[in-house]
């Protein structure tokens, strides 16, 4: 008799523990959706960025008195020349003010690939910094040659320049990351912002 009733003690303990157990993952769960969805709703403003053009001193090394300005020359030595500061440039007017750090992700990550010279760009804070070489967990790889993105760098209006760039082929934008991860890290409107396609989920 006593053995019965410590077998229903224990059968009903082991009951409790386990609700105890999945209300604490449920818990977490609706937590992490919690935390995920804020992500999604709540909409940051784009952050503007004001970077000096790289160009500037080598396109006053190739103007004249008279204001004529040698672009062949230009192209060519900014072609030698190219560092991270055309890089940091080109995101800028392609919009990286609208990213931000997701609540469940690394900050934005971006791939530049220029006809086989990688680069790779972390976005902090809508600030690409951007250094040579690939990465292995790129968000979003942007494909274009040295000679356009040097032109769109030339250009009077660069974010002009760079919607007709993507527009036209020339600058290729191949989405690696998860939709959702892209939309919580502000890709998609910058994708709209670029091409004014909508990007569905």
């Amino acid at each position: 008799m006593v053995n019965q009733e410590v077998l229903v003690r224990n059968k009903y303990r082991t009951t409790k523990k386990v609700i105890k157990v999945l209300l604490v993952i449920f818990a977490v769960i609706l937590i992490l959706l919690i935390v995920f969805a804020a992500g999604f709703l709540i909409k940051k403003p784009k952050i503007e960025i004001h970077l000096e053009n790289p160009l500037a001193g080598i396109t006053l090394k190739y103007t004249n008195e008279a204001g004529y300005t040698n672009r062949t020359a230009v192209i060519e030595e900014a072609v030698i020349e190219f560092n991270e500061d055309y890089i940091n440039y080109i995101l800028a007017a392609l919009g990286v003010g609208y990213l931000h750090k997701s609540p469940l992700f690394e900050n934005p990550l971006i791939e530049f690939d220029l006809e086989g010279d990688v680069w790779n760009s972390e976005v902090t804070e809508g600030m690409p910094g951007s250094e040579r070489g690939s990465i292995d967990n790129e968000d979003l790889r942007i494909s274009i040659s040295k000679e356009e993105a040097i032109e769109a760098i030339l250009s009077e209006n660069i974010e002009e320049f760079m919607k007709e760039s993507v527009s036209n082929g020339n600058t290729k934008i191949e989405m690696i990351a998860g939709k959702p991860e892209l939309f919580s890290k502000g890709y998609l409107e910058m994708y709209k912002e670029l091409t004014g396609k909508e990007v569905s989920l």
